[in-house]
Protein backbone atom coordinates (compact mmCIF):
# COMPACT_ATOMS: atom_id res chain seq x y z
CA UNK A 1 0.00 0.00 0.00
CA UNK A 2 1.03 3.63 -0.37
CA UNK A 3 1.08 4.06 3.40
CA UNK A 4 3.68 1.33 3.59
CA UNK A 5 5.36 2.90 0.56
CA UNK A 6 5.80 6.20 2.37
CA UNK A 7 7.67 4.44 5.14
CA UNK A 8 9.74 2.34 2.77
CA UNK A 9 10.62 5.29 0.57
CA UNK A 10 11.55 7.44 3.54
CA UNK A 11 13.79 4.74 4.96
CA UNK A 12 15.37 3.36 1.81
CA UNK A 13 15.10 5.84 -1.05
CA UNK A 14 18.87 6.29 -1.01
CA UNK A 15 19.09 3.72 -3.80
CA UNK A 16 17.86 6.40 -6.20
CA UNK A 17 21.26 8.06 -5.84
CA UNK A 18 23.12 5.00 -7.14
CA UNK A 19 24.93 5.93 -10.33
CA UNK A 20 25.08 9.66 -9.64
CA UNK A 21 28.67 10.71 -10.13
CA UNK A 22 29.75 7.12 -10.72
CA UNK A 23 31.49 5.75 -13.78
CA UNK A 24 29.49 4.51 -16.74
CA UNK A 25 30.79 1.03 -16.10
CA UNK A 26 29.58 1.07 -12.50
CA UNK A 27 26.18 2.41 -13.57
CA UNK A 28 25.83 -0.27 -16.22
CA UNK A 29 26.89 -2.94 -13.75
CA UNK A 30 24.37 -1.86 -11.11
CA UNK A 31 21.62 -1.59 -13.72
CA UNK A 32 22.10 -5.22 -14.68
CA UNK A 33 21.82 -6.54 -11.11
CA UNK A 34 18.07 -7.14 -11.19
CA UNK A 35 16.82 -10.35 -9.67
CA UNK A 36 15.78 -13.17 -11.99
CA UNK A 37 12.15 -12.15 -11.45
CA UNK A 38 12.87 -8.71 -12.88
CA UNK A 39 14.90 -9.69 -15.94
CA UNK A 40 12.09 -8.40 -18.18
CA UNK A 41 12.37 -4.85 -16.84
CA UNK A 42 14.30 -2.19 -18.77
CA UNK A 43 17.65 -1.13 -17.37
CA UNK A 44 16.58 2.49 -17.72
CA UNK A 45 13.24 4.27 -18.04
CA UNK A 46 13.42 7.69 -19.69
CA UNK A 47 10.67 10.28 -19.44
CA UNK A 48 9.95 13.41 -21.40
CA UNK A 49 8.83 16.30 -19.17
CA UNK A 50 6.54 18.90 -20.79
CA UNK A 51 3.09 17.49 -21.61
CA UNK A 52 4.25 14.00 -20.63
CA UNK A 53 4.95 14.18 -16.90
CA UNK A 54 3.65 17.67 -16.16
CA UNK A 55 1.69 20.62 -17.47
CA UNK A 56 1.95 23.39 -18.60
CA UNK A 57 5.00 23.48 -20.84
CA UNK A 58 7.89 25.58 -19.59
CA UNK A 59 7.77 28.06 -22.48
CA UNK A 60 4.17 28.92 -21.52
CA UNK A 61 5.28 30.26 -18.13
CA UNK A 62 5.92 33.96 -17.57
CA UNK A 63 8.75 33.32 -15.10
CA UNK A 64 10.59 30.88 -12.86
CA UNK A 65 8.31 28.47 -10.96
CA UNK A 66 9.90 28.96 -7.55
CA UNK A 67 7.08 28.76 -4.97
CA UNK A 68 6.14 25.28 -3.64
CA UNK A 69 2.44 24.40 -3.77
CA UNK A 70 1.19 21.95 -1.14
CA UNK A 71 -1.36 19.21 -1.71
CA UNK A 72 -2.05 15.48 -1.22
CA UNK A 73 0.84 13.41 -2.58
CA UNK A 74 -1.50 10.58 -3.60
CA UNK A 75 -3.81 11.83 -6.39
CA UNK A 76 -6.30 9.06 -5.62
CA UNK A 77 -6.64 10.03 -1.94
CA UNK A 78 -7.28 13.65 -0.92
CA UNK A 79 -6.59 12.66 2.69
CA UNK A 80 -3.10 11.36 1.93
CA UNK A 81 0.08 12.91 3.28
CA UNK A 82 0.69 16.48 2.16
CA UNK A 83 3.77 17.56 0.27
CA UNK A 84 4.94 19.73 -2.61
CA UNK A 85 2.72 18.77 -5.56
CA UNK A 86 3.52 21.74 -7.77
CA UNK A 87 5.72 24.76 -8.32
CA UNK A 88 4.19 28.21 -8.83
CA UNK A 89 5.36 31.29 -10.68
CA UNK A 90 5.29 34.31 -8.31
CA UNK A 91 2.39 36.74 -8.82
CA UNK A 92 1.86 36.33 -12.52
CA UNK A 93 -0.92 35.15 -14.77
CA UNK A 94 -0.35 32.01 -16.81
CA UNK A 95 -0.39 32.12 -20.56
CA UNK A 96 -1.98 29.67 -22.95
CA UNK A 97 -4.52 27.15 -21.75
CA UNK A 98 -4.53 24.11 -19.54
CA UNK A 99 -5.85 21.71 -22.19
CA UNK A 100 -8.71 20.62 -19.96
CA UNK A 101 -6.53 19.63 -17.00
CA UNK A 102 -8.02 20.87 -13.73
CA UNK A 103 -4.62 21.65 -12.16
CA UNK A 104 -5.49 19.38 -9.25
CA UNK A 105 -7.56 22.15 -7.71
CA UNK A 106 -4.46 23.80 -6.20
CA UNK A 107 -4.19 26.75 -8.59
CA UNK A 108 -6.54 29.70 -9.01
CA UNK A 109 -7.37 30.99 -12.48
CA UNK A 110 -4.80 33.78 -12.18
CA UNK A 111 -1.93 31.52 -11.09
CA UNK A 112 0.68 29.60 -13.02
CA UNK A 113 1.36 26.26 -11.36
CA UNK A 114 3.33 23.36 -12.82
CA UNK A 115 1.84 20.05 -11.66
CA UNK A 116 2.30 16.42 -12.59
CA UNK A 117 -0.51 14.76 -14.49
CA UNK A 118 -2.36 12.46 -12.05
CA UNK A 119 -1.33 9.38 -14.05
CA UNK A 120 2.30 10.49 -14.13
CA UNK A 121 2.26 10.99 -10.36
CA UNK A 122 0.89 7.46 -9.92
CA UNK A 123 3.63 6.07 -12.17
CA UNK A 124 6.40 7.84 -10.27
CA UNK A 125 4.91 6.72 -6.96
CA UNK A 126 4.94 3.14 -8.20
CA UNK A 127 8.59 3.45 -9.17
CA UNK A 128 9.42 4.80 -5.71
CA UNK A 129 7.42 2.39 -3.59
CA UNK A 130 7.65 -0.94 -5.45
CA UNK A 131 11.01 -2.61 -4.69
CA UNK A 132 10.98 -4.52 -7.98
CA UNK A 133 12.13 -1.30 -9.70
CA UNK A 134 15.11 -0.83 -7.40
CA UNK A 135 17.60 -1.80 -10.10
CA UNK A 136 16.00 0.37 -12.79
CA UNK A 137 17.60 3.73 -13.55
CA UNK A 138 15.35 6.74 -14.09
CA UNK A 139 16.27 9.46 -16.58
CA UNK A 140 14.69 12.45 -18.31
CA UNK A 141 15.11 13.71 -21.87
CA UNK A 142 13.53 17.06 -22.65
CA UNK A 143 13.88 19.71 -25.36
CA UNK A 144 12.61 22.34 -22.91
CA UNK A 145 13.12 25.93 -24.01
CA UNK A 146 13.58 26.87 -20.35
CA UNK A 147 15.87 24.23 -18.79
CA UNK A 148 16.26 26.21 -15.56
CA UNK A 149 12.48 26.18 -15.09
CA UNK A 150 12.44 22.42 -15.65
CA UNK A 151 15.16 21.86 -13.06
CA UNK A 152 13.34 24.05 -10.53
CA UNK A 153 10.30 21.78 -10.87
CA UNK A 154 12.39 18.61 -10.66
CA UNK A 155 14.11 19.91 -7.54
CA UNK A 156 10.90 20.93 -5.81
CA UNK A 157 8.11 18.49 -6.68
CA UNK A 158 7.76 15.59 -4.23
CA UNK A 159 6.55 12.12 -5.15
CA UNK A 160 6.26 10.65 -1.67
CA UNK A 161 7.27 12.21 1.63
CA UNK A 162 10.84 13.51 1.44
CA UNK A 163 11.47 12.08 -2.05
CA UNK A 164 11.59 14.64 -4.86
CA UNK A 165 11.81 14.00 -8.58
CA UNK A 166 15.49 14.92 -8.33
CA UNK A 167 16.04 12.09 -5.84
CA UNK A 168 14.65 9.61 -8.36
CA UNK A 169 16.56 10.75 -11.43
CA UNK A 170 20.03 9.36 -12.11
CA UNK A 171 20.58 11.01 -15.51
CA UNK A 172 19.06 14.07 -17.15
CA UNK A 173 19.47 15.82 -20.48
CA UNK A 174 17.33 18.95 -20.70
CA UNK A 175 17.32 21.67 -23.35
CA UNK A 176 18.40 22.10 -26.95
CA UNK A 177 21.74 23.91 -26.73
CA UNK A 178 25.35 22.76 -26.89
CA UNK A 179 25.36 19.06 -27.77
CA UNK A 180 21.56 18.95 -27.45
CA UNK A 181 19.26 19.69 -30.38
CA UNK A 182 15.52 19.55 -31.07
CA UNK A 183 16.01 15.85 -31.95
CA UNK A 184 16.05 13.63 -28.88
CA UNK A 185 18.58 11.36 -30.51
CA UNK A 186 21.08 13.94 -29.22
CA UNK A 187 19.76 13.54 -25.68
CA UNK A 188 19.89 9.75 -25.86
CA UNK A 189 23.46 9.74 -27.17
CA UNK A 190 24.50 11.51 -23.98
CA UNK A 191 22.29 9.36 -21.74
CA UNK A 192 23.88 6.27 -23.30
CA UNK A 193 27.38 7.71 -22.83
CA UNK A 194 26.68 8.70 -19.21
CA UNK A 195 25.03 5.46 -18.15
CA UNK A 196 26.73 2.83 -20.27
CA UNK A 197 23.27 1.30 -20.79
CA UNK A 198 22.54 -0.09 -24.29
CA UNK A 199 19.79 1.65 -26.24
CA UNK A 200 17.78 -1.55 -26.53
CA UNK A 201 17.60 -1.77 -22.72
CA UNK A 202 15.84 1.60 -22.48
CA UNK A 203 12.12 2.39 -22.32
CA UNK A 204 10.98 5.89 -23.31
CA UNK A 205 7.75 7.84 -22.77
CA UNK A 206 7.00 11.04 -24.72
CA UNK A 207 3.85 12.97 -25.62
CA UNK A 208 5.06 13.36 -29.24
CA UNK A 209 2.72 16.30 -29.79
CA UNK A 210 5.49 18.36 -31.39
CA UNK A 211 7.26 15.59 -33.29
CA UNK A 212 7.46 11.81 -33.24
CA UNK A 213 10.45 11.39 -30.94
CA UNK A 214 9.36 7.85 -30.11
CA UNK A 215 9.43 6.84 -33.78
CA UNK A 216 12.71 8.64 -34.40
CA UNK A 217 14.45 6.90 -31.50
CA UNK A 218 13.01 3.52 -32.43
CA UNK A 219 14.25 3.85 -36.01
CA UNK A 220 17.65 5.32 -35.07
CA UNK A 221 18.65 3.47 -31.91
CA UNK A 222 16.03 0.73 -31.44
CA UNK A 223 14.75 2.35 -28.24
CA UNK A 224 11.36 0.99 -27.14
CA UNK A 225 8.94 3.88 -26.76
CA UNK A 226 5.34 4.77 -25.95
CA UNK A 227 3.47 7.90 -27.03
CA UNK A 228 1.53 9.72 -24.31
CA UNK A 229 -0.41 12.47 -26.17
CA UNK A 230 -2.64 13.33 -23.20
CA UNK A 231 -0.01 13.13 -20.47
CA UNK A 232 1.35 9.87 -19.06
CA UNK A 233 -1.35 7.49 -17.82
CA UNK A 234 -0.75 4.56 -15.48
CA UNK A 235 -2.07 2.07 -18.05
CA UNK A 236 0.33 3.50 -20.68
CA UNK A 237 3.21 2.88 -18.31
CA UNK A 238 2.24 -0.76 -17.87
CA UNK A 239 1.66 -1.12 -21.61
CA UNK A 240 5.19 0.21 -22.12
CA UNK A 241 6.65 -2.38 -19.76
CA UNK A 242 4.76 -5.11 -21.64
CA UNK A 243 5.92 -3.75 -25.01
CA UNK A 244 9.53 -3.75 -23.81
CA UNK A 245 9.19 -7.30 -22.49
CA UNK A 246 7.73 -8.55 -25.77
CA UNK A 247 10.42 -6.86 -27.85
CA UNK A 248 13.11 -8.54 -25.77
CA UNK A 249 11.80 -12.05 -26.40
Amino acid sequence: SFSVGYRQASESHSYFHMGKGSSAAAAASSSSCNSDDNDDLPSMIVFDLDDCLWTPEMHELSGMPSIPVEGPLDPSDNNSQLGTVGMKVPSRRRRGNNKGFDWGGYANDDEEVVELYPGARLVLRELVTNPKYEGVKIAVASTSLEPSYSRACINGIEIVDDVTMKDMISFSQIGREGQLTSRKTSHFKLLHKQSGIPYDEMLFFDDCNWGDHVGDLSNTFDVTGVRTPNGLQLNEFHQGLEKYKNRRK
